[in-house]
């Protein structure tokens, strides 16, 4: 089966997601019910626990979203495990070149395609009740599950050629807050050099092998802004944090009272 963003841009001009910092099912299925395509359910920069993760992927799909699980690091056992709770894919920080990412899909596919450890007891096999034969099960899987790099430091964006050259990944994601750390202007926008021309270069090398790349909203959060990158080739926007779009709403809620 074809990667389900890419089946989502079958149908749609762009794509959009938001990431999932409160661990709230509720907010994430109101994102479901709103039209989001995906949801990125994190657990690098938050507290949220895989207990929390089995919630969360119910919430996404009942609501109709893909859910994806930002693991904390590029580790088999954490990627294992969010596959096994449900998710749709993962989602992994600090890819910085081709052998980050092999191990990633690795970590995300079982043997003889990869190193993911067999269950199928647990929410990501359906607890076996389908009554799916494993020697069926795995290759569906394999073929199914999504591994969205998340290229983020100036060493990604410089080895991007021989990372975009790995089979199995359709989408990549270009992060923004750690990506203006290492070109020494931290909290910039993509729209500023050298982050722009680090950005248009890897759009135009991802079309060059039929791949798409992914956005975040930060650090402005706007319309405007999403439409710039948007129109600069990026095909999905990650339309920022729970948390964040919360807090926006209540600065602008408060600044009725100045």
């Amino acid at each position: 089966m074809p990667n389900a963003l890419l089946e989502r841009l079958k149908t749609k001009k762009s794509i959009i997601g938001m990431q999932c910092f409160t661990g709230s099912a509720a907010l994430v299925e109101i994102m479901g019910y709103s039209g989001f395509d995906w949801v990125s359910i994190d657990m690098e920069h938050t507290t949220i626990s895989f207990a929390d993760v089995e919630n969360l992927t119910r919430a996404a799909q009942v609501s109709g979203m893909i859910p994806l699980v930002r693991v904390a690091e590029n580790d088999p056992l954490l990627i294992g495990k969010a596959l096994d709770c449900g998710a749709a894919g993962v989602i992994v920080p600090h890819i910085q070149s081709a052998a980050d990412l092999k191990k990633a899909l690795a970590a995300a596919r079982f043997f003889p395609e990869g190193e993911r450890g067999k269950c199928g007891q647990v929410r990501g096999s359906r607890y076996g009740a389908d009554g799916v034969p494993w020697s069926k099960f795995w290759k569906q899987a394999n073929d199914d599950v999504i591994v969205l790099p998340l290229v983020e430091e100036k060493e990604g964006i410089e080895a991007l050629d021989e990372i975009l050259a790995v089979d199995g990944v359709d989408v990549l994601w270009i992060g923004i807050g750690d990506l203006a750390q290492s070109y020494n202007v931290p909290g910039a926008p993509m729209t500023q050099e050298p982050l722009l021309s680090a950005a248009r270069g890897a759009i135009a090398k991802a079309r060059a092998v039929g791949k798409v790349l992914l956005a975040p909203s930060s650090p402005t959060h706007t319309h405007e802004y999403c439409r710039e990158l948007l129109d600069m080739g990026f095909v999905g926007i990650s339309y920022g944090t729970d948390t964040s779009i919360f807090r926006n709403v209540c600065r602008d809620a408060i600044s009725l009272t100045k």
